[in-house]
């Protein structure tokens, strides 16, 4: 029997993990259309969402301002909002629960292994995150270039990836497991579901 639980304090997330999913999966197929005004909404929209941890979304600032370059220099800044609109929605997975995140994947009828390595593959992601925000306070202190920063993620990044294998095998993580963990959706999920689901089928049309 899946679990049920609609104590929003309980949850270790702001959304739940099916609103999460389904929405992210509206505003993809939306941002397919490059639209500029579809893409403009998704990014305010994720922005709005994530007001609190908007400080996040600043550390793609280098990368950004560089697609932004290379998109001036050969001619494909068309489709420079959708590659922005895009990153901004890892937002909403930024918080999220792997536990949560795979249950929901289960709950859709993904086969467990499959929901498993997306979940971690996330779980992977947000700790990566945390690294390039370890560093980029470092930096303000050691004021070692930019450059230096990247290089010292990419360390810290194959190490976690070791740490993290190492871990899964030395404790037989058994990918067949089903975890049953989901939260009933509240007020603030719907929301974001509706409105994701408006800017798909806005994005059906020419404007």
């Amino acid at each position: 029997m899946i679990m049920k639980f609609s104590s929003f304090a309980m949850r270790s997330s702001r959304f739940e993990a099916r609103t999460v999913l389904v929405s992210l999966l509206f505003l993809s197929t939306s941002l397919l259309s490059f639209k500029l005004l579809t893409s403009l909404i998704v990014l305010i929209l994720s922005l709005i969402f994530n007001i609190r941890i908007i400080k996040i979304f600043t550390k793609f600032l280098p990368l950004i301002l560089t697609y932004l370059l290379f998109s001036i220099l050969f001619g494909g800044f068309s489709k420079f909002p959708t590659f922005v609109s895009i990153l901004s929605l890892y937002l909403f997975l930024h918080n999220s629960d792997v536990e949560e995140l795979s249950s929901s994947l289960i709950y859709f009828k993904l086969p467990p292994r499959f929901a498993y390595a997306i979940a971690i593959s996330v779980r992977f992601l947000q700790n990566v995150l945390k690294d390039l925000e370890y560093l980029s306070d470092l930096r303000k202190f050691e004021k070692f270039s930019y450059l230096e920063l990247l290089k010292r993620l990419t360390n810290l990044i194959i190490i976690r990836a070791i740490a993290m294998a190492e871990s899964l095998e030395s404790r037989g993580f058994n990918l067949d497991k089903r975890i049953k963990i989901l939260w009933k959706p509240t007020s603030i999920d719907w929301l974001l579901l509706t409105i994701s689901a408006s800017i798909l089928v806005l994005s059906l049309f020419r404007f």
